[in-house]
This record gives structure tokens, sequence and C-alpha cells, in this order.
């Protein structure tokens, strides 16, 4: 009977010690502690030994500086394409709008792949995830680039699209799981560096792409992009693990869940954020209307530059300098913006919005000064100078909003949240190269850049209402408020 009340004893009070043989010794790195021939497991919330956030600083560091580049490469795929066009026309005798939907076709990858793979990252881990990824995409990559017809080249690039965007939203994985938002004094600079590459690569790959098409030709393109994703997958191939519960699942030797329902819990994840977390889609739309009109942008600057200016395709590359210049501005500006609210010891999530109040007024204005600049009577400068105040409204919607959310919802959901950014941003800018031709044929690009100008206009309010109604928001959120998220977050406060 005593030995029946202390079994009892020992099984009701984490953590439960074990008594093991010799040869049964288990070492601290496993994840348990040893102590006189007593191994004590770890408790469900305590931390495994060689946790992500127990490396040393240089080696965090070169995976976050791994991570930031393997997206920008990614995101730059997107947009070096445009710079093949003019061969492609010529070699396949295709029309400029079947000419430029490879662009939609690897952009139409982004609207899943991330969907399905960040919340199973969640689940299972990141590693497997971003090395098949890149791997992948550098396959498809110099499939492309061989290409002996145009449709090899359409279905290589949504092909690679599709297996190189889940690398996208599991790299900003990566850095929740190395970093801890805010507290750390690098988690946020690198959460920038990290947006601030997915935003100047879209505005950076038709002027590095015009550059080498000028003189190698159009299949260079895809050797320098074959190139850069092999470096990055050379320099992420040895990264081990960064998931905490993956790690400690491994280390513990813990069962899995039914893949099958967790595959369908993760793919329903994002679907149910967008529907029931009100603080998603309206941030989510903002980012997505932004790069609805950069990917305008990639058919309409051609058409109007080369009518209205006579243009070379050079030229039209260089057209886009003024909007990486401006993305560039949004890392300066932004810490200029945050510098006295991050001195706070009583910050809020909605104090890092401070570059959504200056985006959401320089967006509308910028497309304004656009729209109605691009006159044979004015000078080609002035409506390519409204390139730096946009691109710096982009970059800072696509960096705070997401950051925004990174802290809000942390790392249990990180993932998932920027993914539902992903799938919105690709669902809708992605099929705009195919109309935006005859749309600016039938009614002018001075008013199809106004029509996006009012839109953003609509949009205005939006970081406004989040300073005034975010707590009560997160105080309502189903997931926030889930056992689920509670437990998760008490995982990651003891790392």
């Amino acid at each position: 009977m005593t030995e029946e009340k202390e079994f009892c004893h020992l099984q009701a009070r984490p953590p439960t010690p074990l008594e093991l043989h010799p040869s049964q010794r288990v070492d601290q790195d496993k994840g348990v502690h040893i102590r006189n021939g007593v191994v004590t497991q770890q408790s469900p919330t305590a931390v495994p030994y060689h946790s992500a956030r127990r490396w040393s600083f240089q080696r965090k560091m070169l995976v976050s500086v791994g991570a930031i580049f393997s997206f920008l490469v990614i995101t730059l795929a997107t947009s070096i394409y445009i710079a093949s066009i003019p061969g492609i026309m010529v070699e396949f005798n295709v029309g400029r709008t079947l000419a430029i939907s490879p662009v939609t076709f690897y952009a139409m990858g982004f609207i899943f792949g991330p969907m399905c793979t960040s919340a199973l990252s969640e689940e299972f881990g990141r590693e497997w995830i971003y090395k098949i990824s890149l791997l992948l995409h550098l396959i498809f990559t110099v499939v492309a680039g061989s290409a002996k017809n145009f449709a090899t080249i359409a279905v290589c690039r949504a092909i690679s699209g599709l297996v190189g965007s889940p690398s996208v939203t599991v790299f900003a994985g990566v850095l929740n799981d190395l970093w801890k938002m805010p507290e750390d004094k690098f988690a946020v600079p690198l959460f920038v560096l990290y947006g601030l590459g997915g935003a100047v690569a879209p505005e950076l790959g038709p002027v590095i792409g015009e550059a080498i098409v000028a003189s190698h030709g159009w299949r260079s393109t895809f050797w320098l992009t074959a190139i850069l994703v092999g470096t990055c997958l050379v320099s992420m191939m040895f990264v081990p693990e960064t998931f905490e519960p993956e790690i400690k699942r491994k280390t513990l030797n813990l069962p899995r869940d039914d893949w099958r329902k967790v595959f369908v819990a993760a793919f329903a994840r994002p679907i149910r954020m967008l529907t029931v977390e009100r603080i998603i889609f309206p941030t989510a739309f903002v980012v997505t209307m932004s790069q609805v009109v950069l990917f305008i942008l990639y058919a309409g600057y051609p058409i109007v530059l080369q009518r209205t200016y006579q243009f070379s395709s050079y030229q039209v590359g260089l057209a886009f300098l003024p909007l990486f210049v401006g993305s560039l501005l949004a890392a300066p500006v932004l810490s200029f913006l945050d510098r006295r609210k991050r001195a706070l010891n009583n910050a809020t999530p909605e104090d890092s919005l401070n570059g959504a109040f200056l985006a959401a007024l320089l967006l509308p204005a910028s497309l304004l000064w656009l729209a109605w600049t691009v006159r044979p009577t004015i000078h080609w400068i002035w409506p390519i100078l409204a390139g730096v105040p946009y691109g710096l409204g982009f970059a800072l919607s696509q960096l705070v909003y997401p950051i925004y959310k990174n802290i809000v919802y942390g790392a249990g959901l990180g993932a998932s949240s920027f993914a539902i950014d992903v799938f919105m941003r690709y669902s809708l800018s992605c099929v705009f190269p195919l109309f935006t031709i005859p749309l600016i044929d039938h009614i002018g690009f001075d008013w199809v850049m106004t029509t996006c100008a009012l839109v953003m206009i609509a949009l205005i309010p939006v970081p406004w209402w989040l300073q005034k109604h975010g707590a009560l928001l997160r105080r309502q959120s189903p997931y926030l408020n889930s056992p689920e998220h509670k437990m998760g977050s008490v995982m990651v406060e003891s790392i």
C-alpha cells in the first residue's frame, strides 16, 4: 500500500524521476537531467538543452543571414524574368501578354504553397521544408533556362513558384525560432531586414535582369537565379532543426500526431484565422493592394515609357530604380519613427505601427503623382521620381504589418499569419499582368493609377483603427485566447 501511494505521488508531480540502470544512462543533451543515477525527465514546459535560442550569437546570426538572403532570392525570381520577355517574344514568336504570363504562373505558386507548409512547419518543423523547397526550385529553374519552347518555360516557372514559395514563410518561422520578439535587441532589426528583402527584391529584379540580359541574352536571368538559389541551398543545407516543439519531440522521442489530421488542421488554420481574426484581413489587404500596383507596373511601365518617352528596354529596367531607392529608405525611416516607442517599457504591439501611418499617406499620393505626370509635355524624370515615395510606402507597409502581427501572434502562429499575407498578396496581384496592357489601352495609364490611388485612399484609416481598437481586438481574438496558444506562449516564454 505504501509503495502504491508513493508511485501515485511520483506520477502526480512534475518532473518524474525514473531510476535507470547505468547502461540506460541518458545524456543531458537528450533533454533530461542526471543526478546520482536518477534521470529526471523535463516537464512539457521545460526547454531542451539544445534549443535554437541557446545557440551562440554567431551561429544564430549566420543562420538568420542565410534565411534573409534565401527569402530575397526567391522573391527576386518573381520579377527578374521581366527582362527576358522581349527575347522570349522574338525567339518563340509569342505576344507580350503571353510572354508575361510566366510572371503570373510563378506568382500563383505563392497562393497555396505557403498556406500548406507554413502551418505544417509549426507541426513538423522547418528544416525539411526549406531544404526540399530550395532544391526543387533550383532544378526547375535550370530546366526553364534550358527550354526549347515557350510551354516548357511556362510550366517550369509555375512549378518553381509552387515549390519555392514554402520557404518564404518558413524562413520567417526560422527567425521566430532563433530570436524572441521584441525583447532581443537584434530581433526587430533582423525582421526589418527580412521584410525589406521581400520589398526590394521585386523592384530590383527588373534592374538586375535588364543589366545582364543586355550583355548575355534572355536566358541569363535563369542562370543567375539558379546560381543564387544554389548558394542559398548550400548555406542552409547543414542548418539543423530550429523549431522548438520539433526539437523537443525528437529529443524526448515523443509520438507524432496523425499526419492526415495535422495536414487538414494546418491547412485550415490560416483560412480560419483570415475569417475570425479581425486584425488579419485589413492589414493583409493593405499589403496586397500595394503589391497589386507593383505587378501592374511590371506590365505597364514598358508600354507607357516606351510609347511616351521612347525608352529602350534597358532604360525601362532603370525606371524601377527609384522604387528600389524608396524601399531602401524604409529601414532608417522606420528606425527614426520607432526610436521613442522602443524606449518605453510599457510599449504595446500597436506602438510598432508608426511606419504604417506614413505609408497610408504616401501610397495614394505617389500614385496620383505618377498617374498625371506621364505626359509627352512633362519631362520623364517627374513620373519616374514618383517611385521614390511609392517605394518607401510599399516597403513600410510590407514591413510594419507583418512585424505587428508577429508581435501579436508570436512564434506559435506567426508563420500562419504571414502565410495569409502571402496568400492574399499573390492571389490578387498575380493576375493583373495578364490584363494590364488591355486595361491601359482601354482607359489609359492615368486612370488605372488613379483607380489604384482611390482604393489606397479608402485604406488610409486602417492603422489609426488598429491603434484605437488593437487592444480590444486582441482580447477578443479566438486564437490568442485559446488554451493551445497560451500553452505555446508558456513554452516560448521559458526559453
